[in-house]
């Protein structure tokens, strides 16, 4: 009975997949739209389009005018996910990254490292000069996940299957934000036309150019009128989330408005991008090659030098280098549960590291309410 037994063993785990209830599915749909609101709001020129570590809102508003690599590496992702979200265009997408990147390849770095931290302004890396193995780690791993995100904008259509959904949860957001207000005292005008005409672009999103394009310009229209109802406070939330949704509307508008010029109006269904291309849409070709371009600068931004990093007796990462003193740490990442584990498994993936390193990292357990886990190094979200 034996190979029964050893097949009967090894078969894949069943795993359950998550159940979300339509309350939760819908509070994690506006808890993603505003998550990208940081992004989408501070992330600008005025910081050379690096993300600030923070913004303070009690008892002043203050913008941390500083960044690391794991904020940049999460900021360029954030932009893939608010476009596979349908917050942004194809468009925006890529031109906030290679905002971000043009600025990167600005900064001053050490064989390949960013440093710790950088005035986002001056764009000056803050002393110590410092190249933190955890912070490497995250943007290496965000770049490599960031490029086959880009490289597969080409094969999906032109206007995004979530385009309405992304619009829906904005429009949630503003309704929440119109009851709650005092000064408004309800939903403003306009507003009930406005949702019936989205629901109807979910219910039976277009399946054509001209219908794309016609439900776009009815969306921006009813939204601009219910702007107008609102008072122009810019403290107002309704106010800014009505014009954060008349803003989609008019991206993905020019968006379909510069892919499809009339000449092309009459094709059936939505095409991709290299669909475009292969019908001599010269738009789409520029854009596709501009794609593959970020794609490239993906890889290569993720190119790092590994060995000052990295102890060859121990197998293990140090916690970090001190370019100053021209000093490595210490102390080491020894355990699995760590902030060092992407880093160790990109640093493989990569070819730079050995696959004991992996191994050697510890994997003492402990129990907690009867059940087994990993001890980590400080219990924190990035481990």
């Amino acid at each position: 009975f034996s190979p029964a037994i050893a097949w009967w063993i090894s078969r894949p785990l069943t795993r359950r997949g998550a159940r979300l209830t339509a309350e939760q599915t819908l509070f994690l749909r506006k808890l993603s739209r505003k998550t990208w609101t940081f992004f989408e709001t501070f992330v600008d020129p005025e910081d050379n389009w690096l993300p600030p570590d923070n913004y303070q809102e009690h008892p002043v508003a203050v913008v941390a005018h500083r960044t690391s690599p794991t904020n940049m590496g999460l900021a360029l992702l954030a932009n893939l996910s608010a476009h596979d979200f349908g917050y942004i265009s194809t468009g925006q997408l890529i031109k906030r990254t290679e905002n971000t990147f043009q600025t990167m390849k600005k900064l001053e770095r050490y064989r390949g490292h960013f440093y710790n931290w950088y005035d986002t302004q001056s764009l000056k890396p803050l002393s110590p000069l410092y190249i933190s193995t955890v912070d490497s780690g995250n943007l290496a791993g965000h770049l490599l996940t960031l490029r086959p995100g880009l490289l597969a904008l080409p094969d999906q259509k032109i206007m995004g299957a979530r385009l309405f959904t992304g619009l829906s949860d904005t429009l949630m957001i503003l309704a929440d934000a119109g009851n709650g207000d005092d000064s408004v005292g309800a939903v403003p005008a306009g507003f009930a036309q406005l949702q019936k005409h989205l629901e109807s672009a979910l219910k039976s999103p277009p399946t054509a150019l001209m219908a794309a394009r016609l439900c776009l310009e009815q969306l921006t229209t009813s939204a601009e009128e219910v702007v107008a109802g609102i008072d122009a406070d810019h403290e107002n939330p309704a106010g800014w989330w009505a014009r954060a949704f008349v803003r989609q509307c008019r991206d993905a508008l020019n968006e379909l408005t510069l892919l499809s010029p009339s000449t092309t109006l009459g094709i059936d269904g939505i095409p991709t991008l290299r669909e475009l291309a292969g019908l001599g849409n010269q738009r789409a070709i520029e854009r596709i090659a501009a794609i593959e371009r970020l794609a490239l600068q993906s890889s290569e931004l993720a190119r790092m030098e590994y060995d000052f990093l990295f102890d060859k007796e121990r197998h293990l990462l140090t916690i970090g280098y001190n370019v100053g003193e021209r000093r490595q740490d210490a102390s080491y990442y020894d355990l699995l549960a760590s902030e060092a584990r992407l880093y160790s498994f990109v640093g493989i993936a990569q070819g730079q590291l050995p696959q004991e390193s992996w191994f050697t990292l510890g994997r003492l357990l402990t129990t907690t309410s009867g059940e087994p886990i990993l001890l980590s190094w400080g219990g924190s979200m990035f481990e």
